[in-house]
C-alpha cells in the first residue's frame, strides 16, 4: 500500500511540475502575430493577444477577450502588459457597451457606457483610476436622469 501512495505522489508531482513548466509552449499562435492566451472549456479562445517585436523583444500590444460563445467582449491596446489607450466592451450582439481610456492599466480620462439600444447610459471621467468631475446619467431614451460630481482623492505613495 505504501508503494502505491508513494507512486501516486510521484506521478502527481511530475504532472504538476510539467503542466505549468512552459506556459508559452501551450499557446497557439495565429496569423499576424496573434497568440491564444487562454481558452474556455469548449476550446474557444477566451483571450487573444497580438505580439510585436519591440527593441528585439516580443511584447504584447493588443488584447481581445471573447464571450464563451465566440462573440467579442472587449478589446484594446496594451503597453508593458497593461491597458493603455482606448478600450471598448461589447454586448453579446456586438453593440458597444462601454468605452474608456486607460493609462498604465488605470482608468484615466473620459468614459462612456451605453444601453443595449445604443443610447448613452452615462458619461464621466477618471483621474488616477477614480471617478472625477461631472458624471451624467441617462435613461434608455436619452433623457438626462441625474448629474453627480466626484472628487478623485489623491493617491498617497
Amino acid at each position: 500500500m505504501k508503494k502505491y501512495i508513494i507512486l501516486a505522489f510521484t506521478v502527481l508531482a511530475i504532472i504538476s511540475c510539467n503542466s505549468g513548466n512552459d506556459e508559452k509552449k501551450d499557446r497557439l499562435k495565429l496569423e499576424d502575430g496573434e497568440v491564444i492566451i487562454s481558452k474556455y472549456i469548449n476550446e474557444r479562445p477566451q483571450i487573444i493577444r497580438k505580439a510585436q517585436e519591440i527593441d528585439g523583444v516580443e511584447k504584447f500590444i493588443y488584447e481581445k477577450e471573447y464571450y464563451e460563445d465566440g462573440n467579442l467582449l472587449k478589446e484594446g491596446p496594451l503597453k508593458d502588459d497593461k491597458r493603455q489607450g482606448l478600450w471598448k466592451s461589447y454586448y453579446r450582439d456586438g453593440t458597444v457597451w462601454s468605452e474608456g481610456e486607460f493609462t498604465e492599466g488605470k482608468r484615466e480620462g473620459i468614459t462612456k457606457s451605453y444601453h443595449p439600444n445604443s443610447q448613452v447610459r452615462y458619461t464621466g471621467s477618471f483621474k488616477n483610476g477614480r471617478k472625477s468631475g461631472e458624471w451624467r446619467f441617462y435613461d434608455e431614451n436619452g433623457e438626462l436622469l441625474e448629474i453627480k460630481y466626484f472628487q478623485a482623492e489623491p493617491i498617497i505613495e
